[in-house]
């Protein structure tokens, strides 16, 4: 499982993070706090305050993760 933290600065960051999520077969999660969503729900994250740094979540193996990973940089939290 693979786990990183992340930071949107506006809608179209969290339209453009379900596009690229939604492109995987593992469940990812999406975490702020204790609360989590199913990240490929936009929806779900529109629940959330997305003015805070979140976690994401990916269920899949090692290779999957780090790919996963290099395609959400844009958001993650230095």
């Amino acid at each position: 499982m693979e786990k990183f933290q992340i930071q949107f600065s506006d809608l179209e960051d969290v339209h453009k993070f379900v596009h690229v999520v939604s492109g995987y077969d593992a469940d990812v999660d999406l975490y702020c706090g204790s609360y989590c969503v199913d990240a490929k729900s936009i929806m779900g994250i529109m629940t959330m305050d997305i003015r805070n740094p979140m976690w994401v979540s990916c269920n899949c193996g090692i290779g999957e993760g780090k790919r996963l990973m290099n395609d959400l940089e844009w958001l993650a939290v230095a």
